[in-house]
C-alpha cells in the first residue's frame, strides 16, 4: 500500500508545486536485493540500538518514491520533509516486522 506525505514545506520544481509525495511500499524481491535499511543491534543487558545504513535508505528511495523526478525531488525538500520520507519507508518494515512476528 502506498503512503502519501504531506510536507510541511511544499515546494516549486520545474514549474509544478509540489506538497505531498507518494512513496511505494517495498516488495519482498526489493528487500531480498537491498536488505533492510537499518540494522537492530542488541548488547548484553538486552537493550538495542538501531544503525542506519545510508546507501541502502538511498537504494530503496530511488525505487519508492512517485515523482516524475524519481529520488531527485529530495534535494529540493526541506530537512524536515526529508525525514518525514526516511520515517514512512521505515514504517513499511515496523509494520511488516510486526506482523511477520510470530507469537
Amino acid at each position: 500500500m502506498n503512503k502519501r506525505i504531506a510536507l510541511a514545506h511544499p515546494f516549486t520544481m520545474h514549474d509544478k508545486h509540489v506538497d505531498s509525495l507518494e512513496i511505494k511500499e517495498p516488495n519482498g524481491a526489493l528487500v531480498v536485493r537491498l536488505g533492510l535499511p537499518r540494522i537492530l543491534v542488541v548488547n548484553q543487558s538486552g537493550s538495542g540500538y538501531w544503525i542506519e545504513q545510508p546507501g541502502v535508505i538511498e537504494s530503496y528511495l530511488n525505487q519508492i518514491i512517485v515523482h516524475e523526478s524519481g529520488a531527485a525531488v529530495l534535494n529540493a525538500m526541506s530537512l524536515q520533509d526529508a525525514l518525514a520520507v526516511k520515517a514512512a519507508l521505515f514504517g513499511f518494515f515496523d509494520a511488516a516486522q510486526a506482523k511477520a512476528t510470530p507469537e
